[in-house]
């Protein structure tokens, strides 16, 4: 199986002009990134990696954007910077709990919290990445949360429960990050 190594000699040039935080090359508002010179555990080439995030835990402050969401913005960007096409991953992002009203639309979040939904920018550049954003329709009821207000590009899935067994029959790994 072939690795990633000229992506690899490209991050040793940008490693040598300093070892500062990046962001992109996929998606800018998060996913900020190292270089890693000489990685001595490589990542195989030709593989699709499937991945799943559960984020259940809203930020601690509501005008404060959800630190967790930036994992998964990461992996794209790092997928990118390695050389990898966009098709070989397949990314979701499963949210339930406090996280939920994380995905109501701005004016629906001013209204509950009081500020601007500071999560807007980095879902949609995730969601427009081909991350699929999911929410439980068992935090939408109890929160209650009408559908007109949840986030244009997000899917409504019955349950996080659902959604992660849904997930791991399509051969999909939850990350525990």
């Amino acid at each position: 199986m072939r690795t990633l190594a000229a992506p690899a000699a490209l991050l040793i040039a940008v490693a040598a002009a300093g070892a500062q935080q990046q962001t992109g090359p996929v998606i800018q508002k998060g996913g900020g990134h190292f270089p890693v010179p000489n990685a001595t555990f490589t990542v195989p080439a030709g593989v699709t990696y499937k991945m799943a995030w559960d984020i259940a835990v809203g930020s601690a402050k509501p005008g404060d954007a959800n630190a967790a969401y930036d994992v998964p913005a990461r992996f794209v960007n790092q997928a990118a910077v390695m050389g990898m096409a966009r098709s070989a991953t397949e990314l979701a992002v499963v949210i339930h709990g406090s996280a939920g009203e994380e995905v109501l639309t701005n004016d629906e979040y001013r209204a509950r919290k009081g500020v601007d939904n500071p999560n807007i920018a980095l879902l949609e550049e995730m969601s427009k990445a081909g991350v699929k954003i999911i929410i439980c329709g068992q935090t939408v009821g109890s929160r209650k949360m009408p559908r007109d207000k949840i986030l244009p590009f997000v899917l409504v899935a019955p349950s996080a429960t659902w959604t992660h067994a849904v997930l791991q029959q399509q051969g999909f790994s939850i990350n525990p990050f």
